[in-house]
């Protein structure tokens, strides 16, 4: 999931002047397969909040929000500062200097840490200075609502979560896409239903509908808002539905399929790779290592580039968790950050 946020922020850098077959490519895995993402992880957010919660406990609630404070909060403000000032040398590397009291300034000065555009803190439309961590900033927001969602998740049940979908269906941002599937993962939980026992019944249908409504997403991306807005919904959830379905084949079919290293490197990519991506710079490195150009190139291209900044991630990652163990655990929330032997 980390990787598919990679190649889809690369994909907004390109899709403006991108000529065909790049142009599909980036419709493709732009407004499709990439966009499981995000929902995945608010649904894996709201799931994993309740357990042990499935009956309502207010010291426990303290304890998941105390420790989250260190997970989420503390990273999420370090993060920030980073992404300042690493933008800061960009702009002295390759642009116009600027001094460090006028960048401030420019990224919304204390906004930068929730919304640089001062826009309403919630969404991607209103980004922190490190833009990928608005799902982080929103995470806590939902995170702070659970007792309302517990409530109603039990006194509405089953209805009541269907009538929050439709709304979100019908009404175009009355209900946010993450706190949709935040209650997703909250209301399976609560109810005491496991994923993939939901899923892995139906998991053929839901191969159909995530190719069908992924093919009509893809035509319909240039003819109708609507449509296109209506059939992502659908891809959205038949798509999850597969993401868990192959992922259990994998798991079954090999052994020790998961490295810990990977599984600990998630949280760091999708913190770092959007200041190592070049759309925020002119002159980049990397159009300096690239070598060639043309169509063929450019569909290349198109993965190489997210490929070099994972690459980058996971090696800076590795160097953190050989050289300052305890540096790294904080900037990955401290999820159980070990000198790696990888």
């Amino acid at each position: 999931m980390a990787v598919a946020v990679v190649i889809l922020h690369h994909s907004v850098t390109l899709i403006m002047d991108a000529e065909e077959p790049l142009y599909s490519l980036c419709i493709l895995f732009q407004e499709g397969i990439c966009r499981l993402a995000v929902p995945c992880f608010f649904l894996i957010s709201g799931y994993l909040f309740f357990n042990h919660m499935r009956k309502w406990d207010w010291g426990m609630w303290t304890v998941k929000l105390r420790r989250r404070a260190h997970s989420l909060l503390l990273p999420y403000l370090i993060w920030n500062v980073i992404a300042f000032f690493v933008y800061w040398g960009y702009s002295h590397l390759f642009g116009e200097p600027v001094t460090l009291l006028e960048h401030f300034h420019n990224c919304g000065g204390i906004k930068m840490f929730w919304s640089v555009n001062g826009g309403l803190p919630l969404g991607v439309h209103a980004a922190p200075v490190d833009a990928p961590l608005w799902f982080i900033r929103d995470l806590m927001v939902y995170m702070l609502l659970t007792p309302f969602i517990y409530l109603f998740v039990k006194w509405t049940r089953l209805w009541g979560y269907l009538a929050l979908a439709l709304l979100h269906l019908l009404v175009q941002g009355i209900v946010p896409e993450g706190f949709l599937f935040f209650v997703t993962g909250a209301y399976l939980m609560i109810e005491d239903k496991e994923i993939l026992d939901v899923v892995w019944p139906v998991r053929k249908l839901l191969y159909v509908v995530f190719t069908l409504t992924l093919m009509l997403g893809f035509l319909f991306y240039d003819q109708s808002e609507y449509w296109t807005r209506f059939f992502k919904v659908f891809m959205l959830f038949s798509g999850i539905g597969t993401a868990f379905s192959l992922a259990s084949v994998i798991v079954d079919s090999f052994r020790d399929p998961v490295s810990p290293f990977l599984v600990r490197s998630s949280f760091f990519i999708f913190a770092l790779h959007e200041v190592l991506l070049p759309r925020h710079y002119s002159g980049t490195i990397m159009q300096h290592i690239y070598f060639s150009s043309g169509t063929a190139w450019d569909c290349i291209e198109f993965f190489l580039t997210p490929a070099i900044v994972v690459g980058l991630c996971l090696g800076i990652l590795f160097l953190l968790e050989k050289i300052m163990p305890g540096v790294a655990a904080i900037l990955t929330g401290k999820r159980n950050v070990q000198p790696s032997k990888q």
